[in-house]
C-alpha cells in the first residue's frame, strides 16, 4: 500500500513538473512572439521615419533646385533685359535733348524706375539662390541680407554674429536651411508685426549654436499665425535636427525633434507658458554643433 502511495506522489510531482515546464515554455514562446512583433513594428517605424526623411530631403532639394533655376533666370535674363531697356532709354533721352532744350524729366524718371526694378530683381534672385559654398558662408549671406533690409528702409535689422569659424564649419545644407528660416522670419515681421526693429543674435552655449531672433512688433495675431509659414520653418529645422522656442506676450512654445519619430513635437512642460516680460515676437533656435 505504501508503494502505491509513493507511486501516486511521484506521478503527481512529475505531472506538476511537466505542467510547470509547459507553462514556462508557453511564457517563453509568448515573450519571443511579442519580441518578434515589437522588432517588426520597430523595423516598420524605422522604415517609415527613413522614408519620411528621404521624402523631406527630396522635397527640400527639389525646392532649392527650382529656386536656383528661377534665380539664375531672373539674374541672367530679366536683369540683362532691363539693363538693355535702360540703355535704350538713356540713348533716347540724349537724342531728344539739346543745349537749347533739356531732356524730358520723364526719361530720367523712367531710368530711376528701371534702376529700382533692377535692384529688386537682383535682390529677389539673391534670396532665391544665395551664393553659399566654398567662398561664401552663412555670416556672409546674412550680412548681405541685413544690408539689403536696411537699405529698403522697411525695418531696421541688427545682426550680432558669434565667432565666424563656427559658422564656416556648418554643412552648406544646414547653412541654407538656417538662411531660409531667418529670411522667412524677417519677411513675416515686415508683413505682419508692425515692428521697427529686428535683432538676430548668434551664440554658442554647451556645444549648441543658439540663434535668437527678436522683433519689437505686436507678437503673433491670428492672421499672422495663419501666414507665418511655420510649417516651412518647422520642416527645415526638423531636417537639420534643430529645436526651437517661440515666445511672445501670452504664449511660449518649445518644440524639439522626437528621437523616435524624427518629427517635431511640443515640449511637455513648456508647451503653454504665459510670458509678459517683453514685447514682440521671439524665436530661439538650438542646433548641436
Amino acid at each position: 500500500m505504501q508503494q502505491v502511495t509513493d507511486n501516486i506522489y511521484a506521478l503527481v510531482i512529475m505531472a506538476m513538473i511537466g505542467l510547470s515546464l509547459l507553462a514556462g515554455a508557453f511564457v517563453l514562446i509568448q515573450a519571443a512572439a511579442r519580441n518578434r512583433i515589437w522588432r517588426q513594428q520597430q523595423k516598420l517605424l524605422d522604415a517609415h521615419i527613413h522614408h519620411q526623411q528621404e521624402l523631406l530631403h527630396a522635397i527640400i532639394s527639389s525646392q532649392e533646385e527650382e529656386r536656383k533655376r528661377i534665380g539664375m533666370d531672373l539674374h541672367d535674363s530679366v536683369s540683362s533685359t532691363l539693363s538693355a531697356l535702360r540703355m535704350m532709354i538713356v540713348k533716347l533721352t540724349r537724342e531728344s535733348g539739346s543745349s537749347q532744350q533739356p531732356a524730358s524729366p520723364l526719361g530720367n524718371e523712367c531710368k530711376q524706375i528701371i534702376d529700382r526694378v533692377i535692384t529688386d530683381v537682383r535682390d529677389i534672385a539673391h534670396n532665391l539662390s544665395p551664393p553659399l559654398g566654398s567662398a561664401y558662408f552663412l555670416h556672409d549671406v546674412l550680412e548681405d541680407l541685413s544690408e539689403r533690409v536696411n537699405r529698403s528702409e522697411k525695418i531696421a535689422m541688427t545682426l550680432h554674429l558669434c565667432e565666424t569659424g563656427i559658422l564656416e564649419q556648418l554643412n552648406p545644407m544646414v547653412s541654407l536651411a538656417l538662411y531660409r528660416v531667418l529670411t522667412e522670419l524677417v519677411n513675416n515681421t515686415i508683413r505682419h508685426a508692425g515692428a521697427q526693429q529686428v535683432n538676430i543674435l548668434f551664440s554658442v552655449l554647451s556645444n549648441e549654436l543658439h540663434i535668437e531672433y527678436r522683433d519689437d512688433g505686436i507678437g503673433m495675431t491670428g492672421t499672422a499665425r495663419a501666414g507665418m509659414g511655420l510649417h516651412n520653418i518647422e520642416s527645415r529645422l526638423s531636417y537639420i535636427g534643430a529645436a526651437y522656442t517661440i515666445d511672445y506676450p501670452g504664449m511660449a512654445v518649445t518644440v524639439h525633434p522626437d528621437a523616435k519619430t524624427g518629427t517635431m513635437k511640443p515640449g511637455i512642460t513648456e508647451a503653454v507658458v504665459v510670458n509678459t516680460l517683453h514685447k514682440g515676437f521671439r524665436m530661439v533656435i538650438r542646433l548641436p554643433v
